[in-house]
């Protein structure tokens, strides 16, 4: 059952690329993103700031049982940078919007893109925690064109101090790091959901 959900799917998808450094670049909700009636992209998840990430449920919806998050997209054929290379990250934010403390619980890893083509990549966690251990960690599955990556499942990190009941346990924000700095450098984001575990 899905639980909470980023808008996004393969005729709306959220976008990031381009040229700029080669730090990771967040993907924004929709309504988040340059040119929108609602906000402008400055408003999306970065460094600095959560805006827009995606809510683990709380109030104890979820406290003591698995769930899951996936994320999923593809990335461009990065025809004017063919030795590029890219990784796609799941990060928990652990801390509040205004301030956030990003960390990795699962990643593609780097992988370099086929050159012309467009590549799809998935990431899906299982994970379970409770408000009494204050833990929350589990395993994940990673896909690049449809091909396991490593030898899943993979263990995430495991977050300490997370509560449950809150209104906002943590959140969770899908980040795309680019090897170098190109304007053809293209990745978009299908799918990112939270749902129960059965």
């Amino acid at each position: 059952m899905n639980l909470n959900d980023f808008q996004v799917n393969g005729l709306n998808p959220s976008i990031v690329g381009g040229t700029g450094n080669t730090a990771v670049k967040y993907f924004p909700r929709r309504q988040f993103m340059a040119g929108s009636t609602f906000n402008t992209q400055s408003n999306a998840p970065s460094a600095s700031n959560a805006y827009g990430q995606l809510v683990v449920p709380g109030l104890n919806e979820l406290n003591g049982q698995l769930f899951s998050a996936a994320a999923a997209g593809t990335i461009g054929n990065d025809t004017g940078d063919p030795s590029g290379t890219f990784d796609v990250t799941i990060y928990a934010n652990t801390g509040s919007v205004t301030s956030p403390n990003y960390v990795v619980m699962a990643t593609t890893g780097i992988f370099a893109p086929v050159v012309p083509g467009t590549q799809s990549w998935a990431i899906k966690m299982t994970l379970e925690g409770d408000s009494a251990s204050g833990l929350c960690g589990g395993s994940y599955s990673a896909y690049v064109n449809g091909v396991a990556q490593g030898t899943p499942p993979t263990a995430t990190a495991v977050l300490s101090g997370i509560n449950f009941g809150a209104a906002i346990p943590f959140g969770l924000v899908v980040g795309v790091k680019f090897g170098t700095s190109d304007a053809s450098n293209t990745a978009s984001l299908y799918q990112f959901t939270i749902g129960s575990e059965f």
